[in-house]
Parts: C-alpha cells; sequence; structure tokens
C-alpha cells in the first residue's frame, strides 16, 4: 500500500519529483516510523505480586490470587479419600500461552501441621498453546495416618517470538488428614 503512494507520487509529480525530494523524504520517514511503531511489541501488564499490589482472597481453604502478568488467577486446594489426596487445580493465563500448567508438584506430610515432610513429587503437568490448565480431583496415593497438603509451582511461558517471558508463583494448599 505504501509503495504504492510513493509510485502514484511518483508519477504525478513526474519530471518535477527532485523540487519534491524533501516533501518525498519527510513522508518516507513517517512512513517508516509508523511501520516500525505498528511492529514493536509492547507488554502491557507487570507482576503486581512483586509490588505487592495482588487482591489475595481466600474461600473454603482454597486460595486464588489475582495478578498483572502472565498468569492472571489460579485456585489450589485438596481433599483426602482411602490413602488418596485428591488435588483440585486451576490456572489461567492472560491470553494464549506457549506453555501454561503446574510444577514441581509436591505431596507433603505432617503429623502436627507445623513441620512438612515432603512424600512425593510429581511429574509436571503442562499444556502447551493453551490459555488453562485444570486439574480436578486428581489422585495421589499417600501411606496415610497424616495430615497432607499440596505445594506446586503454576507456570506460564510467554507464546511470544523474541524473547518470551516466564512466570511461576507458587502456590499451597489446605491440609487435610488422610488416616
Amino acid at each position: 500500500m505504501f509503495l504504492g503512494i510513493i509510485v502514484y507520487m511518483g508519477k504525478y509529480w513526474g519530471k518535477n519529483l527532485r523540487r519534491y525530494k524533501s516533501m518525498k523524504n519527510k513522508i518516507l520517514s513517517v512512513i517508516i516510523s509508523g511501520l516500525l511503531l505498528a511492529v514493536t511489541p509492547v507488554q502491557f501488564c507487570t507482576n503486581a505480586a512483586e509490588y505487592g499490589n495482588a487482591n489475595i482472597s481466600a474461600v473454603n481453604s482454597e486460595a486464588s490470587v489475582y495478578a498483572a502478568g502472565l498468569i492472571a488467577s489460579y485456585s489450589l486446594s485438596c481433599s483426602g479419600g482411602s490413602k488418596t489426596v485428591y488435588i483440585n487445580a486451576e490456572v489461567y493465563g492472560t491470553a494464549k500461552m506457549a506453555k501454561i500448567g503446574f510444577k514441581n508438584i509436591k505431596i507433603q506430610r505432617s503429623s502436627d501441621k507445623n513441620s512438612w515432610i515432603t512424600e512425593k513429587t510429581l511429574s509436571d503437568q503442562v499444556s502447551e498453546n493453551a490459555a488453562q490448565k485444570l486439574l480436578s480431583r486428581y489422585s495421589v496415593s499417600v501411606k496415610g495416618g497424616y495430615y497432607y497438603r499440596v505445594v506446586l509451582d503454576n507456570y506460564a511461558k510467554e507464546d511470544a517470538f523474541w524473547f518470551p517471558d516466564e512466570q511461576t508463583v507458587t502456590a499451597t494448599s489446605n491440609s487435610v488428614w488422610i488416616p
């Protein structure tokens, strides 16, 4: 389109194009500046959690954080069955991400709810080219006779060509007694 404008200008002005050389240079400068601005990536969000601007709410022992950045919101909770811990987790990105999900998933146990020992480490649960990742009643077998909780990292990696950004937010679930 821009090339068409320049060709039209050349045909219109004909031999007098040299007279309008300074005008042509100004128009070309504006066009090139506009093109550069149109293709420059801009990230509008910052990580508000680093600056203490996250809104945190807890409902039924389930924590949700709403923060600026790649991770829009997340929640984590656990429940128990017969020697089984059920994980309910969700993470939502601000847009479609190259990778989004959960990393460093640990099942921890305690007899007093104060000192926690990692009983199991699970494999990462990450989706590619998605805006969210959900785990619903993801079951994990445990020894029993302790309080159990889940600790994991909510993870998102931006779908960008140059220098993709990553964000990780650690979450800890409620504790549950498993007989």
